[in-house]
């Protein structure tokens, strides 16, 4: 009895030990202020400004850094040509780049430790014709430039839905280089899904 008393006393201790210590713990930090490793702001000379100068005095000290910034898996679906009804900007590719520098620069993630799937579908498709292959409306790609740029980047596949390619009669060869090719674009999108990638529509 005596011995089963003893046990009992220890259990109490240590549970409140353990009350005590959470208590004391500090707590997580919400912003996660350590993984931000450096500013992506310039100035008009392209010199790296700090949030501070950016945004005001205080603004890094209410700014929320990323709590897991590596492997990043994300799919980003591409199913408009144009971001604005004048057409003077493309679809997604802002969007994509500013977080691609979020990763790369503000986090310190270099391009291995992160993935990007952008799935070009629908209204999409002609940003991935290549103006000098010869497709009757590759003239309209205002944007190759843009879009190749993206695929250079080695975290980055683009890939174009072949039900839309059938659709607008597009060869392989009227493509811009390194993009390539998904059997369906709304597939896709659920089977990347299906398999750890975060959905984005910009």
């Amino acid at each position: 009895m005596k011995i089963i008393g003893q046990a009992v006393a220890l259990l109490l201790l240590v549970f409140l030990s353990g009350i005590a210590h959470a208590a004391v713990a500090t707590p997580p930090d919400p912003l996660n202020k350590a993984n931000c490793v450096a500013s992506p702001w310039t100035d008009a000379s392209g010199n790296t400004i700090t949030v501070d100068q950016k945004f005001g005095d205080g603004a890094s000290a209410v700014t929320r850094c990323l709590a897991k910034p590596k492997g990043t898996r994300v799919v980003y679906q591409f199913n408009k040509f144009c971001e604005d009804v004048a057409c003077t900007k493309v679809y997604a590719v802002g969007n994509i780049l500013n977080h691609i520098r979020d990763l790369e620069v503000t986090h310190g993630v270099p391009a291995g430790e992160y993935q990007m799937v952008v799935i070009v579908h629908s209204g999409g498709w002609k940003a991935i014709l290549d103006p000098a292959k010869g497709h009757p409306n590759a003239a309209d790609n205002v944007f190759a430039d843009q879009i190749k740029a993206l695929v250079a980047k080695p975290g980055v596949k683009v890939m174009f839905c072949q039900n839309t390619a059938n659709s607008n009669k597009v060869q392989l060869s009227q493509m811009i280089d390194g993009v390539g090719f998904v059997t369906s674009g709304v597939s896709a999108l659920t089977d990347l899904q299906r398999i750890g990638y975060r959905y984005i529509q910009p």
